[in-house]
């Protein structure tokens, strides 16, 4: 096992690495607790041992959370596929998450990755009935576990289908929409949107759950569980929202609008902390190429120099942190802000040099999309 931060990976299966998060355990003991403390009583008669409750409850626990799996290894494999990237899947509170670091590439690819988690839900709903039926229908506690998981996997598959962006509903919700308007950022808000809708209209329900069902401790506990998933809904819509606003304004600015032109040419073995001496006052819009034989072999910011730890700062020189120019694609003067942001996501760095006619105009990074974000109000880049 390896931890990071809350979370433990577990296993690595097809190259994806699987990580719990430690609410992950909170999550597996009151799904347990709920299976068999008031589904199994109510669907066995007579009522089981107090160890073939507790040993069954464990078992429905381990299969639901291995269905949760194969359901987002389906999205994950799906998007692996297409040639996307793939951190991991986390396991957590609230379910499981595929953290898919790039975005899909077509709206047809975003429908087959969101649709393919629910489908697989769906697909392992249909079979665990199958094999209820086939095993007798019986009244037997194993017979009670098979019939619960068919019912709990069709319940995550129809959940999932809700149109609440970031849910698979909403993602589906939002490909169609990119298929009509041809426009990822303008489809994310209105998915957002509805997103938002569906998380309060969640939280509501909780509530109302909770006021109606306070006397009934598993009614409380279905109304706290509703608020949570409703609340973490918002919430994630929200965020969507703002970085898809975000976008659509890069998109209303060009390269040129933004870059920075404050270059400076430096020696490959000048000490970083030559280059900016008080690091409470760095300059992050700052750039430097830098030289080594009188040729260009890579790009330093000060926004890189920033985001140093101590002993890199005092220790190093620009060629140790520089940008390797011979990893570095150029962008042009006229292509947007927003195509600017999605070549650094792409190419995994943090500034672009800006080229024209093989001319070398100035550059773009985090700190200039910081710039245009701020609006006409906020200083511009120095000539």
């Amino acid at each position: 096992m390896f931890r990071r931060g809350s979370s433990i990976q577990i296993a690595k299966i097809a190259g994806i690495p699987i990580r719990l998060d430690v609410s992950f355990l909170v999550s597996f003991v009151l799904i347990s607790a709920i299976f068999g403390l008031r589904i199994l009583p109510s669907m066995v008669n007579p009522d089981p041992t107090g160890v073939t409750v507790v040993g069954l409850s464990i078992l429905a626990g381990l299969i639901f959370f291995g269905s949760l799996l194969l359901h987002e290894l389906a999205h994950s494999i799906t998007a692996r596929l297409y040639g996307l990237t793939v951190a991991n899947i986390t396991l957590f509170l609230l379910g499981g998450v595929s953290q898919i670091t790039e975005e899909s590439k077509s709206a047809s690819q975003e429908f087959v990755i969101a649709i393919v988690g629910p489908l697989t839900s769906a697909a392992l709903g249909g079979l665990f009935f199958a094999l209820y039926y086939l095993t007798g229908s019986g009244n037997s506690p194993l017979a009670a576990v098979i019939q619960w998981l068919g019912f709990i996997n069709l319940t995550l598959a129809i959940f999932n289908m809700l149109p609440g962006f970031p849910l698979d509903g909403g993602r589906v919700f939002r490909a169609l929409i990119w298929g009509v308007t041809r426009s990822r950022t303008r489809a994310t808000r209105y998915a957002a949107r509805v997103g938002q809708l569906v998380g309060a209209a969640l939280a509501i329900g909780g509530v109302a759950i909770l006021v109606i069902d306070i006397g009934d401790g598993t009614g409380g506990l279905n109304g706290l569980w509703l608020i949570m998933i409703g609340g973490f809904l918002y919430n994630a819509a929200a965020q969507s929202h703002a970085i898809a606003a975000a976008e659509e304004r890069l998109g209303n600015v060009t390269v040129r609008d933004v870059m920075s032109t404050r270059l400076r040419t430096v020696q490959s073995d000048t000490a970083v902390r030559g280059l900016a001496p008080a690091r409470d006052r760095i300059d992050h819009g700052a750039a430097y190429l830098v030289s080594a034989d009188e040729t260009v072999v890579g790009i330093l910011t000060g926004a890189q120099i920033a985001l140093l730890d101590e002993q890199s700062y005092l220790n190093s020189t620009a060629g140790d942190v520089m940008i390797d120019a011979g990893s570095i694609a150029s962008i042009g003067p006229s292509a947007s802000g927003q195509e600017a942001l999605e070549r650094l996501r792409e190419a995994k760095t943090t500034i672009l040099p800006v080229v024209e006619n093989g001319r070398l105009l100035g550059l773009i990074g985090l700190e200039q999309m910081l710039i245009a974000l701020r609006g006409p109000s906020a200083p511009t880049p120095a000539t």
